[in-house]
């Protein structure tokens, strides 16, 4: 298994989600915080609005795809898989393109026992 923490990116493809309703249909669940970010040349399709935080888990969601990750290595408890499976099931994709190329694995993880 690798040591590296979870990186995980999953995309929409053509949809695009209202991520503040996404933020707050979780924000019963997980710590979801609204950015406040000044004016950039970045495309709104690009930026990051909202990061969402279960316990090891961590998500910024955008319109277009959500970046999963962890700061540091750990096993995923059972609230970290509520979130994952949460947006896997509105981030579809795990590449960028309809097109065969661009294919990200997810990477191996552990969960942690009850």
């Amino acid at each position: 298994m690798s040591s590296a923490p979870y990186y995980f990116i999953r995309y929409t493809w053509i949809d695009r989600v209202d991520v503040e309703r996404l933020a707050g249909d979780l924000v019963s669940s997980f710590e979801v915080t609204a950015l406040r970010e000044p004016e950039s040349n970045l495309s709104i399709v690009e930026k990051a609005k909202f990061p969402v935080k279960a316990d090891t888990l961590r998500v910024y969601l955008s319109p277009t795809k959500a970046l999963l990750f962890q700061k540091e290595k750990k096993s995923f408890t059972q609230r970290d898989l509520r979130l994952r499976e949460n947006i896997f099931s509105v981030y579809p994709r795990s590449r960028s393109t309809p097109f065969p190329w661009g294919f990200m694995p997810e990477p191996r993880f552990e969960v942690q026992s009850t």
